[in-house]
């Protein structure tokens, strides 16, 4: 029977928590390959129509200053003799002066020195010839918005100038791809499933933006708010399981039929409960079976007033595993409605062959014939 087998690759952070999310590879089984970990959910509107507002105004969904390469950006008019900011413009659709009016677009292009980007990194500041400052596009549809970008593209025949050429985080379940992620294969485009541990609200979800820093968890606004409507994410974590190299070609944002084959197989192996574990408790797989009071808390017991997970440090004992416990079991039936098969992981359980215990040899003649005076 096919088991599966867990390696613990890394301690990564997620929103407003320094560590605590722990990378669990899942290999073995019929060629099994997924991630599993757990993280504080956090909202990534990049593609939305109302993602980035014009300057001064910053009336969208996200700060202005995120959709540069620096969080802490300054929209400052520029020092003379400068012709750029120290800073790329990352999340909106940018161009020179030149490239719009080829474009046909310069009254688009918001051309203000406060949002003169730096041409590309490392460019020059001070040489509009060589590198030329690139500056965000506004909406055709509503100028009040730039036109935000995703890191995947979805309609290749539309300009990058048209918010029809990216995915629209209002409008489908995406998550954001970062670098530890990317360092254990998972690509653009490939799936996986978020669920809210505490009630078992869960999405599948797509890669479709990019995020930066040893961090998981930014998701589209459309999965943000289905798993969180009351935006009360910090005080409940989050389970993810990833399958890296499951993307299909051509790409597309319904990743459920791969997802369900995918489950499939990982049900019919001996220790798929092992993996579902992992997921309730938000631990590493070696941390699995410590103490519980070295364990991160698992909202366990319900505090008597709201806490944010990022504040607490350490969980209290009480911690519930194997696939008929409490949180075990809400991950479990999470999983089942996209694919996972409680009965054939139980068939897989219980034909596993299990050891009857110690075998005791018989006693050699010496000890028989042993006499204690």
């Amino acid at each position: 029977m096919a088991s599966l087998n867990f390696t613990d690759v890394a301690e990564v952070s997620s929103k407003g928590r320094v560590g605590g999310s722990f990378l669990v590879q899942v290999s073995g089984g019929v060629n099994a390959n997924a991630v599993v970990y757990s993280g504080i959910l956090n909202e990534d509107a990049d593609g939305a129509p109302r993602c980035y507002g014009v300057f001064p105004f910053d009336a969208g969904i996200d700060q202005l200053k995120n959709a540069t390469n620096n969080g802490n950006a300054q929209f400052d008019p520029l020092p003379a003799g400068q012709v750029a900011h120290p800073w790329v413009w990352r999340g909106v659709a940018n161009m020179t002066h030149d490239e719009a009016v080829a474009a046909k677009i310069l009254a688009r292009l918001d051309e203000r020195s406060e949002l003169a980007g730096r041409h590309h990194d490392g460019a020059p500041l001070n040489d509009a010839r060589r590198a030329p400052p690139k500056f965000p596009v506004k909406r055709a549809d509503n100028t009040n918005f730039y036109v935000s970008t995703t890191a995947l593209v979805k309609d290749t025949r539309l300009p990058e100038t048209d918010p029809g050429h990216w995915w629209d985080a209002t409008a489908v379940n995406y998550g954001a791809l970062t670098p530890p992620l990317r360092a254990l294969g998972v690509e653009l485009g490939d799936f996986g499933i978020a669920i809210r541990r505490d009630n078992g609200t869960s999405r599948t979800f797509f890669f479709a933006d990019a995020g930066f820093g040893q961090k998981i968890g930014e998701m589209s606004t459309l999965l943000f708010r289905a798993l969180f409507p009351g935006n009360n994410q910090e005080e409940f974590l989050t389970s993810f399981i990833v399958f890296p190299g499951s993307r299909t070609r051509p790409i597309t944002s319904d990743p459920a039929p791969t997802v369900r084959r995918l489950l499939g197989d990982l049900s019919n192996t001996s220790n798929v409960g092992t993996m579902i574990d992992i997921m309730a408790a938000g631990t590493s797989f070696a941390r699995l079976n410590d103490a519980p009071e070295l364990l991160y808390e698992m909202n366990d017991p319900q505090p008597a007033r709201p806490r944010k997970v990022a504040d607490m440090t350490h969980r209290a004992a009480g911690l519930d595993r194997g696939l008929n416990a409490r949180r075990s079991k809400t991950i479990a039936d999470a999983l089942a409605t996209h694919g996972y098969d409680p009965a054939a992981a139980e068939r897989a359980r219980a034909a596993e062959p299990r050891s009857l215990g110690l075998a005791i040899p018989p006693l050699s003649d010496e000890i028989k014939n042993l006499k204690i005076p």
